[in-house]
């Protein structure tokens, strides 16, 4: 699903591990404020909702309503 995060559309899914994520739609997203590197790909790039504030969590969470 996609979600829209500070301006960019990211999708929403849940890693191997069932920790929920924002995966990068656009390779410029890179340089993201919270995003990580993940995988071997240049593509794998996530932001973890766990490390998100509170606030920015349940913004995007209602997204998904």
């Amino acid at each position: 699903m996609d979600i829209i995060y500070k301006g960019e559309r990211l999708k929403y899914i849940e890693d191997f591990w069932g920790e929920q994520v924002l995966w990068i739609t656009d390779p410029k997203q890179i340089n993201m404020e919270h995003m990580k590197f993940v995988g071997g790909y240049p593509n794998e790039y996530c932001i973890y909702l766990s490390e998100l504030p509170a606030e920015e969590q349940a913004e995007i969470l209602k997204q998904l309503c």
